[in-house]
């Protein structure tokens, strides 16, 4: 892996990025200490899509959702 300065990521990021999205990895060090890695960012598996619904059923808005708070308006509006 290849150690870069913080103040050349920040200056090329772009060049980094395209090179870690072919594979290549790339520490940062800010003054000589490692504070970051750049690489490939993890695919999907082909052919995986996301489960739609998988929150049914867990929540639920009240019938009163919408209705409006009686001390909220008293003190936005004035009693």
């Amino acid at each position: 892996m290849t150690t870069i300065k913080l103040s050349e990521a920040k200056a090329h990021l772009g060049r980094y990025a395209r090179k870690a999205a072919q594979g290549q990895q790339f520490i940062i060090a800010d003054r000589n200490k490692p504070v970051a890695v750049i690489g490939p960012a993890p695919q999907p598996e082909a052919g995986v899509r996301p489960k739609l619904g998988l929150m049914n059923g867990q929540a639920s808005i009240p019938e009163d959702f919408d209705a409006p708070i009686e001390a909220f308006e008293n003190d936005f509006y004035g009693e």
